[in-house]
């Protein structure tokens, strides 16, 4: 054989041979990928399952949440209409006399205030009733001559002109030094001009305006007083 020809053939087979070991190490590199990949999709797999097991979980927790949530929301309503039914039993049996005697119950402060809040809070015909109680219990009261003003305002909101004109005239006639008979007047004065009594009324505008020339009520008077010309 030519010696150039051998050289030639000798380098040939360690080209092939070096090939073939790099190839045999990126297969070992390739399979240790391989491995390594499998096992991470593994414990991925693993971790979702365990996942979607929590989320199942958790859904039947929120379910039972949900359950008892409407559970809770009956009890409130029944209980709440059992509530209601006692009162109602409660108050349907309960009768006038009783009523009145929880009313007479309360301090004479008390029964005013209340009759004056309602007032205020223009429920005239609760207002009414607690002032005309006020006056029926306690007709010497320190707040007597206010429970006639005021009954007659609740009256007077009502339209019932006649028996709030009684109410403030009832101050006039038994506390004739009253602090009150200015407005007593002035507001006699206003429930009787719907009553037809003009005349009657301008005469008590005038002493109003004459007797407490300095007070808020003058002013209102002589305000009363410019309509009717």
């Amino acid at each position: 054989m030519n010696k150039k020809l051998y050289l030639l053939c000798l380098g040939g087979l360690g080209l092939l041979l070096s090939g073939c070991i790099a190839s045999e190490r990126d297969m070992g590199a390739l399979k240790l990928q391989l491995k390594e990949l499998n096992e991470t999709l593994a414990i991925m797999q693993n971790n979702q399952a365990e996942l979607a097991s929590k989320m199942d979980e958790l859904n039947q927790n929120l379910g039972v949440s949900n359950e008892n949530l409407s559970q809770l929301d009956a009890q409130i309503v029944d209980l709440s209409s059992k509530l209601d039914d006692i009162n109602a039993f409660v108050k349907g049996n309960q009768t006038p006399e009783e009523e009145t005697e929880q009313k007479q119950a309360l301090l004479p402060s008390e029964i005013f205030n209340e009759a004056t809040s309602h007032l205020n809070k223009q429920a005239y015909d609760m207002a009414e009733a607690g002032f005309k109680l006020y006056i029926e219990k306690y007709p010497e009261g320190e707040n007597i001559q206010q429970a006639y003003i005021s009954l007659g305002d609740a009256y007077a909101a009502q339209g019932q002109s006649k028996q709030a004109a009684i109410a403030y005239a009832t101050v006039l006639q038994k506390f004739p030094k009253s602090k009150l008979t200015a407005t007593a007047r002035l507001k006699y004065a206003r429930s009787i001009i719907p009553l037809g009594k003009t005349e009657e009324a301008k005469r008590y505008l005038n002493s109003v305006v004459l007797d407490f020339a300095r007070s808020p009520e003058a002013r209102l008077a002589k305000e009363e007083l410019a309509k009717l010309k």
